[in-house]
């Protein structure tokens, strides 16, 4: 199962509202966008932020933990959103 967090305050690396995805980093395991329209440099290319800073509760003003919406595909939700959408989709 793919791992993403969302931006959400602008970073040296990338402008809010990006959503990471947890990739393979040589040796590391670390965050990178799914799409280069966030990036504050035209030069980013592959840089990422490793999971351990990106998913450290000391960085919470930044990151924010989603999942992506499969009800409605390609969003990508917080946990309680994803919870809210599912229970209206699937009502009674």
């Amino acid at each position: 199962m793919a791992k993403y967090y969302r931006v959400t305050k602008d970073t040296f690396l990338w402008k809010e509202g990006a959503i990471l995805k947890l990739q393979a980093n040589g040796g590391d395991m670390g965050y990178e966008p799914i799409e280069d329209i966030w990036d504050t440099t035209p030069n980013n290319g592959r840089e990422y932020i490793s999971a351990r800073i990106v998913e450290h509760p000391n960085n919470s003003e930044w990151f924010e933990r989603v999942y992506q919406d499969t009800i409605k595909e390609g969003f990508f939700r917080t946990a309680e959103q994803l919870k809210e959408a599912y229970k209206k989709s699937f009502k009674k």
